[in-house]
């Protein structure tokens, strides 16, 4: 199977059954991404536990890639320090920033799958949409 075939399948594994998409009550903090543009809503919800994130959830409706890319990073940032899911956040709006030059460093892993959607700049939004509203909440801590 080819690489970015693989990675739609992920990503449609991610839109199909999402990871950690549910209820926020009892979150510490809760921020809002929304896109008027396409109709993508999404919250995010962070559980603390000292400086850890301990839980990461969200809830909303959006686009298969908004879904997919909310579930990836609720998922890439639970048990993070702040400081560690604010440097990931960073490195996200960067990877999809700057195109697909080299100099650009690549996420971990588990994220490399948001790559088939990366040549789409329409797409971008979506994607990052999730990242927002998580630095927005770790701003607010």
């Amino acid at each position: 199977m080819a690489k970015n075939s693989f990675y739609k399948t992920v990503l449609m594994d991610h839109y199909r059954h999402p990871r950690n998409k549910g209820d926020l009550n009892g979150a510490d903090v809760v921020r809002r991404g929304h896109n008027p543009r396409c109709g993508d809503d999404i919250e995010v919800g962070l559980y603390l536990q000292g400086d850890k994130l301990d839980q990461v959830k969200f809830r909303g409706r959006g686009c298969s890639v908004c879904i997919a890319a909310a579930s990836m990073m609720s998922e890439a940032v639970t048990g993070c320090s702040r400081q560690e899911a604010h440097h990931l956040s960073e490195e996200m709006h960067d990877w999809f920033g700057k195109g697909n030059g080299s100099d650009v460093n690549q996420p971990p892993d588990d994220l490399q799958a948001l790559s088939a959607v990366r040549e789409y700049p329409a797409r971008r939004r979506c994607v990052l949409l999730s990242w927002d509203a998580l630095t927005d909440a770790l701003e607010m801590l």
